[in-house]
């Protein structure tokens, strides 16, 4: 009995096993996302989902893959959407005599992210008469979104297509993100390639040599560590009656 006990207190039920309920092997998760203000004061409480969970074998413990990917979604659209009204809600006053900014148009723009694209409220204000501006209305909401991709979406998408070829890209990004609605082999491909853009014009001009000095003098230069290989070019060969299978040309 002073085993059963020491088992008891174990698992956290210090109670005796006569009055011991058994618990259901369901059970009903829902998950919450609360905002709280910067005094720590709850603002709102949103229902993200609502999971029925058996624990009766091995693949029915913990969240599957396809409720991840819910979850992630769900959450990512309510924190986004709550981000952007708070933006919105700044924006709808004049900075200079506060006074409220007049709607002139209602419209709405697409967000690309790594848990899925959203469709975000994007209003067209007009400007307060109190400063003369070169223009009468603007959209407060493209000083926020300066691309229509988020930047951590597009490192994902030139980290795996910088490593195989971008049909592979597409199957690994969509394997574990909710993003299979939202993503192509064209898409991937334009924006790997707007990456690559960006950063050959941070290079700056193209050096012919990065050897400082007089080449008379190069020869007594100290000689590297180590071994290095220099990658000239390399690309991807299709089979011809088997257009899934390629394998991977590189020349050094």
């Amino acid at each position: 009995m002073l085993g059963v006990m020491d088992q008891l207190r174990y698992n956290g039920l210090d109670h005796s096993p006569a009055t011991r309920t058994r618990r259901s092997s369901c059970m009903r998760v829902k998950l919450q996302l609360v905002l709280c203000s910067d005094e720590s004061h709850e603002e709102t409480i949103t229902d993200v989902i609502t999971l029925n969970k058996n624990s009766q074998r091995i693949e029915h413990l913990g969240l599957t893959l396809a409720e991840a990917k819910q979850l992630l979604s769900t959450l990512q659209r309510h924190l986004l959407q709550h981000q952007v009204d708070t933006f919105l809600d700044q924006c709808s006053t004049c900075a200079n005599c506060g006074a409220l900014r007049k709607v002139k148009a209602h419209a709405s723009r697409s967000f690309r992210t790594l848990f899925g694209t959203y469709k975000l409220y994007s209003p067209r204000l007009e400007h307060c008469d109190c400063v003369r501006r070169k223009t009468a209305s603007f959209r407060p909401l493209s000083a926020l979104l300066t691309e229509s991709v988020a930047p951590e979406l597009l490192y994902m998408e030139a980290k795996w297509s910088s490593l195989v070829f971008y049909g592979m890209s597409l199957e690994a990004l969509t394997d574990f993100l909710p993003l299979e609605v939202t993503l192509d082999v064209k898409t991937v491909r334009y924006d790997t390639l707007k990456v690559a853009k960006r950063l050959e014009a941070e290079l700056g001009d193209e050096q012919a040599c990065f050897i400082e000095g007089s080449p008379s003098e190069w020869d007594l230069l100290p000689r590297p560590d180590g071994a290095f290989k220099v990658g000239i070019d390399g690309g991807y060969v299709r089979n011809w009656f088997a257009k899934k299978r390629n394998f991977e040309v590189i020349c050094r």
